[in-house]
């Protein structure tokens, strides 16, 4: 496998809120147990709602705000993944899995109903959303019970088992 190289972007009103190191061992460990073959950088990203929403709506014609979005790049090697709108590298530039783009602020949200802290949130998220850059869905309930599995190893892995969740 390349080595991999993990970027992470945040947004400057989150950077006191994020381990930036965090989600690398996260992203790095998941690409680790996942990825068969094909290209090894990252880049993730921590915004807002806002920019979720406007990547949602013109991405995926949803016009609402979600916690994650992954866009792969058209040199995805792994599992046959075809993305329908790549982003090619550019002359020069190092082959890339794609992005993965956070709502930091969906992100708390989600850890508050659960009773996690946004921490554990942000990683489960990063783990998700290279879990669909490699090419895993969770469209059929099997495909979610093997996806979410699989994102539940790599973040025990690097975080440690989950805490009890808070009944709701």
């Amino acid at each position: 496998m390349n080595p991999i190289q993990i970027d992470v972007l945040i947004d400057d009103e989150f950077t006191g809120e994020v381990s930036a190191a965090e989600l690398v061992r996260v992203a790095t460990r998941t690409l680790e147990k996942e990825l068969v073959s094909g290209p090894t950088h990252v880049t993730i990203g921590i915004t807002d709602d806002a920019t979720l929403q406007d990547l949602n709506r013109t991405h995926r014609g949803e016009d609402k705000v979600t916690d994650v979005l992954s866009f792969g790049s058209s040199d995805q090697a792994s599992r046959g993944v075809v993305d329908p709108d790549p982003f090619p590298a550019g002359p020069g530039a190092p082959s890339t899995l794609g992005d993965v783009i956070i709502s930091y602020p969906q992100a708390a949200r989600q850890a508050a109903t659960v009773g996690h802290p946004v921490r554990r949130e942000l990683a489960l998220l990063t783990a998700h959303g290279v879990l669909h850059l490699i090419g895993f869905d969770h469209v059929s309930i099997e495909d979610e019970r093997d996806m979410f599995a699989r994102q539940d190893a790599a973040l025990e892995d690097v975080l440690g088992a989950a805490p009890a969740r808070k009944r709701v």
